[in-house]
């Protein structure tokens, strides 16, 4: 459970950056059975974000191990909806450098601040997922 002092600047971030980042959605697959081969089958639970798209820099993403084509998007807790905590297997859409929609997915699980205020995830480029609504 967050402490008053957690739940106070989680707020305060929400409140200070709401419609003033990028909109982004990101869909989380649910299994939803398997089929007639065994193969599972999947439904999308789909949530909304604001955030930000961003390159790492070269000289950090050098000593960590960082592939270059990847990419840091930062996620405002407060601006999740419904709340949750990005995970592993996500798919997340947001703007890129070019103006254009992106998809994306996490190399590694997020990394989020003292006051769970926001979630800085590294992903890399994927195709749009099958079956997106």
């Amino acid at each position: 459970m967050a402490s008053l002092l957690e739940s106070f600047i989680r707020n305060t971030v929400a409140k200070s950056f709401k419609n003033q980042l990028l909109h982004g959605v990101f869909l989380r697959p649910v299994l939803s059975g398997v089929n007639e081969y065994g193969d599972a089958e999947y439904t999308f639970t789909q949530y909304a974000f604001q955030g930000i798209r961003d390159t790492f820099d070269k000289r950090f993403a050098a000593t960590h191990g960082i592939p270059t084509t990847d990419v840091r998007i930062l996620m405002i807790a407060g601006l999740i909806v419904p709340t949750t905590t990005p995970q592993l297997g996500d798919k997340i859409r947001i703007r890129g450098d070019d103006g254009l929609q992106k998809w994306h997915e996490m190399r590694r699980q997020p990394t989020v601040d003292p006051a769970n205020a926001h979630f800085v995830l590294q992903c890399f480029e994927v195709p749009e997922p099958e079956d997106a609504p």
